[in-house]
């Protein structure tokens, strides 16, 4: 890491949002990520119903997969196949934001979903196949002007956005960053989704905002110094090295 960089850090009191969303993708995936991935990856890759339903309570979109019977949790298990068929994904984001709709189109038709859960598909996509994806919802959508359409149509409208904006390039720059620290395997993909997340939420949810870094600011203060100050170290950097106004146009 650029020493310069660091020192520029170091001297500021005020963090921005994008050192924020580091700390916050580090904090989710020490929690739920990464050791979801981890059985993911045991598994060569493929979920199972029981780890797509730890998935779903992760991010509160359990209530959408139809629940099971006797202790069999088979839509569940039918939606995991669904979206292990789905491999090898698409590499484009519109091409993969198309196939995730097609998958939850296909998951309700089955009973295994109630309703089209678009966003729940995204976030289980991430899952099988992080790189070069990140997920969508309704902060992340306003953070790329998306709003007043069918679910279908702005989850689509969301990926064009992020194309346009460079998303991939911009992602690929804050993973090379990532890159040069080896103490946890990040995602330059999901530091721009905490940081969307943030940049929609100060738009009409202030509120949770706040509340997103006092969670993330928490995390750092109850971690002993010598776990802290690496997390801080490449947050710092990261802000510091990376510019990020022309995606997020505020």
């Amino acid at each position: 890491m650029a020493e310069d960089a660091l020192k520029q850090v170091r001297s500021r009191r005020a963090r921005s949002d994008l050192f924020w969303s580091v700390v916050e993708h580090a904090r989710t995936w020490l929690g739920d990520d990464g050791p979801i991935r981890r059985v993911i990856e045991v598994g060569a890759g493929r979920l199972d119903g029981q780890i797509l339903r730890r998935i779903a309570v992760a991010y509160n979109v359990s209530r959408g997969v139809t629940k099971g019977e006797n202790g069999a949790d088979i839509h569940a298990d039918g939606l995991a196949r669904l979206i292990n068929e789905a491999s090898p994904w698409p590499s484009t984001l519109v091409e993969r934001a198309h196939r995730c709709l097609e998958l939850a189109a296909s998951a309700q038709a089955a009973g295994h979903t109630k309703k089209v859960q678009a966003s729940a598909l995204t976030k289980f996509s991430w899952f099988a196949e992080p790189g070069q994806w990140t997920v969508y919802d309704r902060f992340v959508s306003r953070s790329m002007d998306v709003v007043d359409q069918r679910t279908e149509s702005r989850v689509v409208s969301f990926y064009e956005a992020l194309e346009r904006r460079g998303f991939p390039a911009l992602a690929a720059e804050i993973q090379d960053r990532l890159d040069e620290w080896s103490v946890l395997p990040l995602f330059g993909t999901r530091v721009l989704d905490k940081l969307m997340m943030l940049s929609g939420a100060r738009r009409s949810e202030v509120a949770w905002a706040e509340n997103s870094v006092a969670a993330a600011r928490s995390f750092l203060e109850v971690l002993p110094a010598e776990w802290s100050r690496p997390i801080e170290q490449i947050a710092g950097y990261v802000e510091a090295s990376v510019q990020v106004g022309g995606f997020l146009r505020r």
